[in-house]
């Protein structure tokens, strides 16, 4: 268990039992959630297969809180690399998550699908914030290097930047779309479908990067 702060120097802590519990449930319970959640928003799976729909819903949303209270906790007792806004802004994403799948709960037992939909994606969005922060983090690593962040206590003006791109934008660009869609022209559809191309550009890159500096090395060791 001590090999975990290879990668996370706060991940255990010798003698802290919950908190090192909290660490694993924190970070392996987010496998599940992850691969769960992604097959939510396929349009085919919702239709056909709705009973699984619904139970892994249910399964996605109690990760999801769990996942985002343990990450709530670990900031709160331990403490994390950054500055006290990336913390600030991580610790949001958490809340967020939460509001999320209370109201998308509420929306699912009332059959008000459009609001169900709508606050699952923001639960979505939310709840992989931390994992957008790592891919772009590493994209940005990959094109640019450490070029504007501190190495030594992980701050600096691209760490604020990709803390703002990771858990702010997608639930703005959501909204943009959300709200832009009906209009039908095609001016807002090329720019909706040009920043949606980028992102995913973004997140290949930043895989390409977590894969070379991270996953490799690990697994060849």
């Amino acid at each position: 268990m001590e090999n975990w702060n290879t990668f996370n120097s706060s991940a255990y802590v010798e003698n802290d039992v919950f908190g090192n519990v909290m660490y694993a449930l924190h970070v392996l319970l987010a496998i599940i959630m992850i691969v769960g959640g992604s097959l939510q928003l396929i349009p085919s799976i919702r239709q056909k297969y709705t009973r699984f729909h619904r139970i892994n819903g249910r399964v996605f949303v109690t990760l999801a809180c769990i996942i985002s209270l343990a990450g709530l906790y670990l900031i709160t007792a331990r403490g994390t690399v950054g500055n006290p806004l990336l913390h600030s802004l991580t610790a949001l994403s958490g809340l967020i998550v939460i509001v999320s799948s209370i109201f998308a709960v509420t929306a699912a037992r009332k059959r008000n699908i459009a609001a169900h939909q709508v606050w699952a994606i923001r639960l979505y969005l939310a709840a992989n914030g931390v994992l957008f922060f790592r891919l772009i983090m590493f994209a940005w690593f990959l094109g640019f290097g450490s070029l504007g962040v501190n190495t030594e206590d992980f701050t600096g003006p691209t760490v604020v930047g990709i803390s703002v791109c990771a858990y702010i934008m997608p639930l703005l660009i959501f909204e943009f779309i959300r709200r832009v869609e009906s209009l039908k022209q095609k001016l807002i559809i090329f720019i909706s479908s040009a920043v949606l191309i980028m992102i995913g550009l973004v997140f290949f890159a930043g895989l390409v990067g977590i894969s070379l500096g991270n996953w490799l090395p690990a697994i060849s060791a």
